[in-house]
């Protein structure tokens, strides 16, 4: 099975909320406000980059091609967790919503099992399926009120961590714990490496959502 493309929501979006990192540094007013934006926007893309997979909610496409040798019962899709559907096509042939309703589906992991009455196995060819899948990041509305999202929260937990540990060192590497003066020439890290430039203990938090 060859995935050969994907779209879906490109905006960069925070994946916790503004209020929550003031609260976590202690900051009643508002005069930072730009700053701790562009962080949370920074440890978001982080996160995001270290998961490796899209779970932002969105309307996605994506094209898979399968050979004909391939004797695949299942179909694993990009973007997870499946909400739903919209359509799929195999060789340019549209299947209805019956077809589509007859699919064995595990949204939370993205898997789409091919009609058991029907066959065995997903046929060769191409298709090409349109999905509602992802999370959605909490916000806050115009009139002030907090949407809690479908995001999992530890998600935001660890954006929140990794937006703190970017404040904290100003310019520097979040992972640096202290650095020499005057030619001491060494200098000592909080984490491993591999972590994105997030703090291991967000990377971890991360480490179950990786693809």
């Amino acid at each position: 099975m060859i995935s050969l493309a994907l779209d879906g929501p490109a905006d960069a979006v925070p994946l916790a909320l503004l209020e929550d990192l003031k609260a976590d540094l202690n900051i009643m007013d508002d005069s930072s406000d730009a700053r701790l934006t562009r962080l949370l926007l920074d440890a978001s893309s982080m996160a995001l980059a270290y998961i490796g997979q899209p779970i932002l909610s969105g309307l996605w496409t994506e094209e898979i091609v399968i050979e004909r040798p391939d004797r695949l019962k299942q179909i694993v899709l990009s973007a997870r967790p499946l909400l739903s559907i919209q359509s799929l096509t195999r060789n340019g042939a549209e299947w209805t919503a019956d077809q589509i309703e007859d699919l064995v589906i595990d949204r939370k992991a993205g898997l789409l099992s091919c009609p058991q009455a029907e066959w065995h196995h997903w046929k060769f060819g191409q298709y090409v399926l349109t999905y509602q899948a992802g999370y959605v990041p909490p916000s806050v509305a115009p009139d002030g009120t907090v949407q809690a999202g479908t995001l999992p929260p530890v998600v935001s937990r660890a954006v929140i961590l990794t937006a703190s540990a970017l404040w904290a060192g100003g310019d520097r590497d979040p992972n640096l714990k202290s650095e020499s003066v005057q030619g001491v020439g060494s200098t000592s890290w909080a984490t491993a490496s591999g972590t994105g430039g997030m703090p291991q203990s967000a990377a971890d938090m991360l480490a179950p959502f990786r693809g």
